[in-house]
């Protein structure tokens, strides 16, 4: 059913079907629904703030980041603005219990890595545990420097960790900021 249409496309349907100009249809438009955007779960590929990004835009833009909290906790001379502690697994597996590991928190942009030194003849694969990123509490919040302290015990991708030392500069910056 054509509701309406212009002289121009009246004129062609008068000289190519012989179909009269007839009078237009009104109707009431309504107004569009506006649908909610649903963004998908995180699925664990990338970082979180990159797969909203994309879910966001058409051209995937990367989330904007704290450019003066960066400017203020990053490396500045020998000062590395890294909280480096010491953990071990919280686990009952005879094989885990003796793995050690270093947490790194870092300043600049709160994110966190996870590697485990090399320990000869364990059978273990060393190195890179957990890649820097930003690590969700069980809660649902991101990790922030005060959550993590000697006798803290965090979760990070369904592995717990007990906090157990600190280098000097993670003592010295938890005392500081109290």
């Amino acid at each position: 059913t054509i509701c309406d249409m212009d002289e121009f496309t009246a004129h062609h349907y008068q000289s190519k079907f012989g179909v009269a100009k007839s009078t237009p249809i009104h109707y009431k438009q309504t107004e569009a629904a506006k649908i909610e955007r649903e963004i998908p779960p995180y699925n664990g590929w990338g970082s979180e703030e990159d797969s909203r990004a994309n879910c966001l835009k058409l051209i995937a833009q990367a989330p904007k980041r704290d450019f003066i909290k960066f400017m203020k906790k990053d490396r500045q001379g020998l000062d590395s603005h890294v909280l480096r502690f010491f953990a071990r697994l919280d686990t009952n597996r005879p094989i885990d219990m003796d793995r050690t590991f270093i947490i790194s928190f870092f300043l600049s942009d709160d994110t966190i890595s996870v590697f485990e030194p090399e320990k000869r003849n364990s059978g273990i694969v060393h190195g890179k545990f957990i890649e820097r990123s930003k690590i969700k509490k069980p809660s649902g919040e991101y990790y922030q420097a005060e959550d993590i302290y000697v006798g803290a015990v965090v979760n990070f991708r369904s592995h717990q960790f007990v906090i157990v030392d600190a280098d000097e500069y993670a003592l010295s910056y938890a005392e500081k900021h109290q």
